[in-house]
């Protein structure tokens, strides 16, 4: 099952999995982005990640909603991935 995601700003996301901060032993969502971006990856608290988030208008809304395969646009969908490349060169 992949786990789609859309933010409240409109774009969507894929969570890869979820991994532990070691500075306060906090899970974390590991997600990439479903359009063109110059990073790979992204992580959020997990509390952060499935909470609310404020709009300028005051209203309060799911920071990421669960969203089906099927209901993706279709660039979105086109940039799935089943695995993710791993690194071959060590981080500068």
């Amino acid at each position: 099952m992949v786990a789609i995601y859309r933010h409240f700003k409109g774009k969507y996301y894929q969570v890869v999995g979820e991994g532990l901060d070691t500075r306060d032993d906090s899970p974390i969502v590991i997600y990439r982005t479903l359009y063109p971006s110059e990073h790979a990856l992204f992580s959020r608290p997990r509390a952060e990640f499935l909470g609310m988030a404020r709009l300028p208008d005051g209203r309060e809304v799911r920071r990421f909603t669960p969203v089906e395969v099927d209901d993706l646009p279709e660039e979105a969908r086109a940039r799935l991935c089943a695995s993710l490349p791993v690194a071959d060169e060590p981080l500068a």
